[in-house]
């Protein structure tokens, strides 16, 4: 009889433990952890669930999905839908398209994500109900391989947090914040965390963490102490992400000994412009005019205003300051396009932000747009002056921006006329922690932390962008590393073969009866809510604030099964999923006035 490999390591094993003095397990709070319920993250968790591996995802928001909620699509590889179109694809083709556009990216992580994105992405989620039914083309592929679902990545995340509901041994809990790791020798054993709400510590033990915290592009400060040494560093940054990407899985890993590759690598937007209702002038908003005409400090013209930002970013840095104006007309107010702060996502008013003196400049006329911001009049009335003549001429052979009276943008002379300051801004991380091919965490010296794994942007997409991002490539190996992460673990699972002994968890609390249900909360108590604001519970914030300015109903979202008050059980947690394409993936909802017509 042939034994097979696996057969030859588990007898091993076995035979390895006979005869040895037998230690009596501790008792774990869960075989693995997962930190943080982002896409990477439930990824994980579904796929060690999926094979009985006992899981608990902890993260410090209030609910599921991290930035990825507000995320769009896949880069995915030989897929129905390409075909459906009439693209033919191939790893090979995608392989080679990738490594030419990233310049450096990581050649082993590329040729795996090229050869699997398709099994790992499309086919797992299409099990879990998820629809894709678009596919984009981008810059840095030779055919489209941006996909879509209809509503964007929630309809993903969505799939993979119901799927893990399903699975009797993964479990969720929230305003959960990782403070530090605990280590044992040289292995993480667990972590200790702090509940945000009640700032209540405890200690976590379990065999595996897996890390899935998410980037760093909200610490301006780690930005600028990384930065990439071949480029001019900016005299000033927005924050393009979330503040809460602040680098704390950074600190977490690093102290358990972990080492950082890629570190240096950022996904810099170069039209980021200032949100007015920040008070520190820090937070950006992702705006964007494509009849714009750029100008920079000096009211002069400097680059093609509608090229990809691989090929404009070094133009934009080279400027002192580093910022530019973006100045268009009446003609094109409404081809102003912006995401990323949810109070700007309802175009009902016709992007009010332009009528927001503290975010846009609007005036009657080119010499007043000067001197409110500040330009040269002579300066900007001969660059617009310029712009319009390559309009009339069909040719811009100044910067190329067009080669045709069709291809150019209208003319510059409608009033009144508009100008938004707008500066570069870090989106993505694409460096973090170092990893293997295993999505297991890296020393210094190339080794494995045992009992450590990162995935997601933690890891910076594990060094797949170089010094390029890429259309779809931080969703897509978000999904692909916490699967493979999840992968590991379960083989880890099968050869150990011993009996964990697992902590029992709460049981579930019931559905409330409807009678007893209270939905009584005032605009007032929202407002005295608000007041009071918590680590963690960022989400919520934004939600809430939203309620207040639209004069949404709380029944919006809430109802006798997605309840006020925290309630520990699976229907409820399945009805408050329901609720996140509310504000997610078609727009804010219309405000209640209009719904009923009062």
């Amino acid at each position: 009889m042939k034994l097979s490999s696996a057969t030859i390591v588990l007898s091993a094993l076995t035979l390895a433990s006979c005869g040895q003095p037998q230690t009596e397990q501790p008792i774990l709070d869960s075989e693995a952890i997962v930190v943080g319920a982002g896409i990477a993250g439930l990824s994980a968790a579904v796929e060690m669930g999926r094979d009985g591996v006992n899981v608990l995802v902890l993260d410090m928001n209030s609910v599921i999905g991290g930035h990825a909620v507000m995320a769009g699509g896949f880069a995915i590889v030989d897929t129905p839908i390409q075909k459906r179109d009439g693209f033919t694809d191939s790893p090979e083709k995608a392989y080679t398209d990738w490594v030419e556009w990233t310049e450096d990216g990581n050649p082993d992580w590329i040729r795996y994500y090229a050869a699997n994105s398709r099994e790992m992405i499309y086919d797992w989620t299409a099990e879990m109900g998820v629809e894709f039914v678009r596919v984009q083309a981008g810059y840095e592929n030779s055919v489209p391989r941006f996909h879509f679902t209809p509503r964007g990545a929630v309809d993903v995340v969505l799939a993979l947090y119901r799927t893990a509901l399903e699975l009797p041994s993964v479990s969720f809990e929230w305003n959960q914040k990782v403070e530090r790791l605990v280590v044992e020798g040289e292995r993480v054993s667990g972590v200790v965390v702090r509940n945000t709400r009640t700032d209540e510590e405890r200690e976590l033990n379990a065999q595996h963490v897996v890390l899935a915290t998410g980037g760093f592009e909200g610490n301006l400060d780690r930005v600028l102490e990384t930065w990439q040494t071949d480029l001019p560093k900016p005299d000033r940054l927005l924050i393009g992400a979330s503040i809460h990407a602040d680098g704390n899985g950074l600190d977490l890993a690093e102290n358990a000994g972990a080492d950082f590759s890629w570190i240096n690598r950022h996904y810099i937007y170069t039209n980021g412009m200032l949100d007015p209702r920040d008070p520190d002038q820090k937070l950006a908003i992702t705006g964007g005019n494509d009849n714009a005409l750029w100008l920079n400090a000096e009211g002069q013209r400097f680059t093609n205003e509608i090229g990809f930002d691989k090929h404009i970013l070094t133009d934009v840095l080279d400027q002192d300051p580093t910022h530019y104006f973006a100045i268009f007309d009446e003609s094109s107010r409404d081809e102003l396009s912006m995401r990323g702060r949810e109070w700007i996502k309802n175009h009902a008013n016709g992007h009010p932000v332009l009528d927001n003196p503290d975010a846009a400049h609007k005036a009657a006329s080119l010499e007043e747009l000067a001197a409110m911001t500040g330009l040269s009049a002579d300066a900007l009335l001969a660059s617009v002056e310029r712009f319009n003549s390559l309009i009339d001429a069909g040719d811009d052979e100044d910067f190329g921006r067009f080669s045709s009276v069709d291809e150019a943008p209208p003319r510059i002379e409608q009033p009144p006329f508009y100008a938004i300051q707008f500066f570069p801004m870090p989106r993505k991380s694409m460096g973090g922690v170092a990893i293997d091919m295993q999505a297991r965490a890296l020393n210094a010296a190339g080794e494995v932390v045992p009992g450590l794994y990162a995935v997601g942007e933690l890891t910076g997409s594990v060094g797949i962008n170089g010094t390029h991002g890429m259309d779809g490539m931080f969703l897509g190996p978000a999904l692909v590393t916490g699967r493979v992460a999840g992968r590991t673990i379960v083989a880890e699972h099968a050869a150990g073969g011993a009996d964990l002994s697992i902590a029992v968890r709460p049981v579930e609390q019931s559905l409330p009866d409807a009678d007893s249900w209270d939905g009584s909360l005032t605009a007032d108590d929202l407002r005295g809510f608000l007041a009071n604001e918590r680590e963690g519970y960022w989400h919520f914030q934004v939600s809430h604030e939203l309620v207040l300015e639209w004069q949404y109903e709380c029944t919006l979202c809430h109802s006798s099964q997605v309840p006020f008050y925290p309630l520990n059980n699976t229907q409820s947690k399945l009805a408050q999923s329901q609720v996140c394409g509310n504000c997610h993936g078609r727009g804010v909802p219309t405000p209640l006035a209009a719904r009923f017509g009062n």
